[in-house]
């Protein structure tokens, strides 16, 4: 991956470091602190120095948030299973790690005992259920999605919800 940054000054001058930690040791900012304003264009203007970032290659940016957005939703498959588990499912886990098939067919987590299918996202807006139930090739039991919703600023989620078939609810709360 392209580490090289553009450094915009509020004068108008313009430097291109070849790497970020270059670009450290002439502004005197920390590394995370370039990464952040690069990731996030335009935030120069509120800083004190003035001096904004950008990636000298645009898929850098992608690639650094596709791999944040990747991290976020594999945290939070982990934090379903480990609450599964608490609740009894002791050999419940994550698809990805255990099983090509279920990954492919849009189930997250899996236990053979699991009495629906668990499908996670991680998203800000909420997701189309019914393409991914459709996109699911298991049928014998009942689909479920866990949403959870992101920020746009880092901060945290307003919370977790899950959308199951209306019959499966029916059934959960049948006295």
């Amino acid at each position: 991956m392209n580490t090289s940054v553009i450094a915009k000054y509020k004068n108008g001058k313009e430097q291109t470091f070849n790497t970020i930690e270059e670009a450290s040791e002439n502004t005197g900012l920390s590394i995370a602190s370039i990464k952040t304003r690069a990731n996030k264009p335009g935030t120069g203007s509120k800083s004190k120095d003035g001096i904004t970032f950008q990636w000298a290659d645009p898929s850098t940016r992608k690639s650094l948030q596709a791999k944040r957005s990747k991290k976020k939703g594999n945290n939070f498959e982990l934090e379903i299973v480990h609450r599964l588990r608490e609740l009894g499912y002791p050999n419940c886990g994550t698809s990805r790690n255990n099983s090509r098939e279920l990954d492919a067919a849009k189930i997250d987590i899996y236990d053979d005992t699991l009495p629906c299918y668990i499908q996670a996202k991680y998203t800000q807006n909420l997701p189309n259920y019914f393409t991914i139930r459709d996109d699911c090739k298991l049928k014998d039991k009942p689909f479920t999605l866990f949403w959870k919703k992101a920020t746009k600023n880092g901060e945290q989620s307003p919370g977790t919800v899950v959308i199951v078939p209306v019959e499966y609810f029916y059934q959960l709360i049948k006295k």
